[in-house]
């Protein structure tokens, strides 16, 4: 019921509105709050009429040749390509030298573009470029409308807090604020599309430094068990150890006991536990918050993963690229903390558990589409297809 309100007030506001094709989103004298989520859903609410009289309009598409448009590139497709990018602000008409040549300021238009759909900023278009270009007006309103619905959802959550984090899943960040305005963010890796992220509201209660890994039983039959049958060392090179169950040190089982045929078909009856140090998927950290999927944030030793731009490699967990400055974050207020004492504890080896001095909230959303601080319209990838399930569910409205 709230999502067909929320809809149907968009629909009612679009038709009424006379904007002409411009970025009115930028303007923030008509947001009416400087709650984060709130904001954005009256930004969208503008971009929603923007895209509405765009799809009443022609809408230039970007040909298939040439295959790949970089600079120095001639082509007719150039001119199609400055208008297209004209219409969404991405190159003003002040920049634009016109002409059928790919120049310097149409590449930096490119590159903004880029930039707001979490695509590899090079500045050439290739194939995931132009099918960003080539997305539809009405498609952009679908998406729109949806994600204002997320954001009026997340703004009764966040209008008690004036300090908070937001993991959004499609972006492959983590983004902490204070008093709705960003003051760090973490490149992230969320979960594989097979095995989702899911969305929780939480707050950060606890900081494990060298952690253990308790590996669930779903990784430990499609992962570990088939290791183990290519490389019978696998697990002592790895620091993992095999245990009756979780919270039993004492039952300790070596490997050569353990099926591992019939583990990596059936399941292991056994419970494995990685030890803390540098070959530990948790990394040196990880961070607490209670939900009932077992998620959590951590460290990772495989660094070299946040160089791509499409992070979804996890097991449903998030991984940060840089912990430690949220660990500084906050422990900032404990009068017993200090870079000395952080090292400390890390050079010893040993999982140390510390309570976090105040809780934060923390937010893990699927959103979509937002309009940053710098008042730009963002779009990024539908990676788990949850927009197009949204949308179906909601057809009928349209």
């Amino acid at each position: 019921m709230q999502r067909l309100a929320i809809l149907v007030f968009v629909v009612l506001f679009v038709i009424g509105q006379t904007t002409t094709i411009t970025l009115a989103y930028r303007n923030s004298s008509v947001i009416p709050s400087q709650n984060l989520a709130s904001k954005n859903f009256w930004q969208l609410n503008q971009a929603l009429a923007f895209y509405q009289k765009a799809s009443q309009q022609y809408w230039p598409m970007i040909p298939s040749h040439p295959s790949v448009i970089k600079l120095g590139t001639k082509s007719h497709s150039v001119l199609i390509l400055r208008e297209r990018l004209l219409m969404t602000g991405d190159l003003s008409p002040y920049d634009d030298q016109g002409g059928s040549r790919y120049d310097y300021r149409l590449r930096e238009a490119i590159l903004s573009f880029q930039e707001r759909h979490g695509l590899k900023a090079d500045g050439a278009i290739g194939n995931d470029t132009r099918n960003e270009l080539n997305v539809s007006p009405a498609v952009r309103m679908q998406q729109i409308a949806l994600n204002m619905q997320r954001w009026a959802a997340l703004s009764s959550k966040l209008k008690n807090d004036d300090r908070f984090i937001i993991v959004n899943i499609p972006d492959f960040h983590m983004h902490l604020y204070e008093n709705h305005h960003r003051i760090l963010s973490l490149r992230a890796i969320v979960g594989k599309p097979d095995l989702q992220t899911p969305e929780i509201a939480s707050k950060i209660t606890r900081i494990v430094f060298n952690p253990y890994w308790n590996i669930p039983n779903k990784i430990a039959k499609k992962d570990i068990a088939p290791k183990m049958l290519e490389d019978p060392g696998y697990l002592h090179r790895m620091h993992i150890r095999i245990f009756k169950t979780e919270d039993d040190d004492s039952g300790q089982i070596t490997p050569g006991r353990v099926n591992w045929e019939s583990a990596a078909e059936s399941g292991l009856i056994y419970h494995l536990r990685q030890d803390p140090g540098p070959d530990n998927a948790l990394g040196q950290v990880k961070f607490e918050f209670q939900n009932s999927h077992d998620v959590y944030m951590h460290d990772t030793s495989a660094k070299n993963l946040f160089e791509t731009d499409i992070r979804d490699y996890s097991h449903g967990c998030i991984r940060l690229e840089n912990p430690f400055a949220l660990v500084n974050y906050l422990m900032k207020d404990s009068p017993n903390w200090s870079e000395e004492r952080l090292q400390e504890i890390l050079a010893t080896g040993k999982t140390r558990y510390v309570k976090v001095p105040v809780p934060i909230p923390i937010f893990v959303t699927y959103i979509t589409t937002w309009v940053d601080e710098e008042g730009r319209l963002n779009f990024r990838n539908d990676v788990y297809n949850l927009d197009q399930i949204n949308s179906e569910d909601n057809q009928e409205i349209w």
